[in-house]
């Protein structure tokens, strides 16, 4: 069966559980802690990808992991995926289940691209603002590129706003060169 097919599949029965639930909420909190655990440890990873434990040694090691630290929904979802034989696409599936949740929650992700750390008070009031101003619910990620010099670039879906320096410094050369 095809990876992607699996990873949807997957991804909106965990999602469709969790609503008709009401968890949604704590297991997208589960799953971006999995999606962290993937990226950050080579060991769970290794785990994963591990031909050599069975499935049963799988499933334990998952439950002493996780029992009591995640929704009891995601614990049993994880020992379904291994049960099943499809840990490998773990953090796709994750991925999957956030974009079901954003969507269904009408949540739009952007960034936010400063040449230097911006304080969290001020990150909250430019997500603030976006949403008066455009009545969208954002997810707005902060990213460092010390080439702006200052000022920011902001990206939402396909719209960008380049406030930056760096942006204001090329247009003013391009203009030298052209009255020339």
């Amino acid at each position: 069966m095809n990876e992607g097919i699996i990873t949807s599949r997957y991804a909106k029965a965990l999602y469709q559980t969790a609503e008709e639930d009401k968890a949604s909420e704590s297991v997208r909190k589960d799953i971006l802690s999995l999606i962290e655990t993937i990226n950050e440890s080579p060991e769970f990873k290794s785990f994963l990808n591990s031909p050599i434990l069975k499935e049963s040694q799988k499933i334990k090691i998952i439950d002493e992991i996780f029992n009591g630290k995640v929704h009891d929904l995601s614990l049993s979802f994880l020992k379904l995926l291994f049960k099943n034989k499809r840990e490998l696409y773990l953090y796709s599936i994750c991925l999957s289940f956030l974009q079901y949740y954003k969507k269904d929650k009408g949540i739009t992700e952007g960034s936010i691209i400063t040449a230097f750390p911006i304080h969290e008070d001020f990150h909250e009031e430019i997500k603030s603002f976006i949403k008066k101003k455009f009545k969208l619910e954002l997810e707005l990620n902060k990213q460092i590129d010390p080439s702006l010099i200052g000022g920011f670039k902001l990206k939402i879906d396909d719209r960008q706003i380049d406030a930056s320096i760096s942006s204001k410094l090329k247009k003013i050369k391009t203009e030298l060169n052209n009255s020339y």
